[in-house]
């Protein structure tokens, strides 16, 4: 019920903001920019399919070779499943997770799918951060930014840095953190020894991942190398599909704010509002304008809702075979 109502209220949110950032921007100038994407957007929904097919055959090659026998369309589709739902609504992650899970029960064990999905997820966590880093360096070096923009960006630096360094000296070190914590909890929430066992397994199973697993770790990396590459190029793309003459340097900026906007925002479907104002404001100091950004969030949504629709489709088709 919580889940529901914080869903709608960021929604009405969302649309509020959206709404106000048209009149500003002048929306005459925004659809003229979109329509003028005509049919490439055909090219962009080409990319962002790469990018889907990046992370469904990542989180393959985190599965055991006995396990990757369900096949890369079973993983696209149930992935699609889940990030639809992780899209739609506030609960974000913490329900698609499990959907993708659930929508591969029967074929493989359950605790296999979750480390599995933990792996991906944890090498993915890994790129992302490393491409923020990157990406904000890029901004502050290269662009003037207000005092008060600088400020966040460093802090964000400092604390992504913190949260990688952090995760690569648990990896190196075998730190058992949560384990190690339900183990404290465990005098006053007694039911979390019931669950102790499978924490235990789930943290062994990333642990053998990366320390016996390396050729599999290097196609993992390699996938989401591609999956953040391919950002690149969609905004790349839009942007020249919409009449801007934007460089390589820009698109990469905004994929990189992009992915910090997407962990920060999970929790307001579809990003709507958010997604415009945050790219808006960053088009502004790249100098391409804040219809720009407006533009690029759009184009980035309707592809969005495109995916969204298969992967209903998808989550409608797996309750029907978990039914039979």
């Amino acid at each position: 019920m919580k889940s529901r109502l914080l869903s709608v209220v960021s929604l009405l949110i969302g649309i509020a903001l959206f709404v106000h950032l048209l009149k500003q921007t002048g929306t005459a100038e925004i659809l003229a920019r979109v329509q003028a994407m005509g049919a490439g957007f055909l090219l962009i929904l080409a990319i962002s399919g790469t990018r889907q097919l990046a992370r469904s055959y990542a989180w393959l090659r985190c599965m055991s070779d006995d396990d990757r026998r369900v096949g890369l369309w079973a993983v696209l589709r149930a992935r699609l499943a889940g990030d639809a739902l992780a899209d739609l609504t506030a609960a974000g992650p913490v329900i698609g997770e499990p959907v993708k899970i659930a929508q591969l029960k029967g074929k493989i064990r359950l605790s296999n799918l979750a480390s599995s999905l933990a792996v991906e997820n944890l090498t993915y966590a890994i790129s992302s951060g490393l491409l923020v880093l990157a990406g904000t360096l890029t901004l502050l070096v290269l662009f003037a930014v207000a005092d008060n923009i600088r400020t966040a960006s460093l802090l964000a630096l400092l604390i992504v840095s913190v949260s990688l360094l952090t995760l690569l000296f648990s990896l190196t070190r075998r730190w058992k953190i949560f384990s190690t914590l339900m183990s404290s909890l465990v005098g006053f929430l007694p039911q979390l020894s019931t669950v102790l066992p499978r924490v235990h397994e789930l943290e062994n199973y990333i642990f053998d991942f990366y320390e016996r697993r390396r050729a599999d770790f290097l196609v993992v990396a390699c996938c989401d190398f591609l999956f953040h590459l391919a950002g690149v190029l969609e905004i790349y793309a839009t942007l020249y599909l919409i009449g801007f003459s934007a460089t390589f340097i820009n698109a990469f900026i905004l994929e990189a704010v992009n992915r910090v906007m997407n962990i920060v925002f999970a929790f307001v479907p579809a990003m709507i509002g958010v997604d415009e104002a945050g790219t808006g404001l960053l088009t502004s100091i790249l100098g391409l304008g804040t219809g720009a950004g407006i533009a690029i969030a759009i184009i980035r949504k309707a592809r969005m809702f495109v995916w969204i629709g298969l992967g209903v489709i998808f989550l409608a088709l797996g309750q029907k075979q978990n039914e039979k």
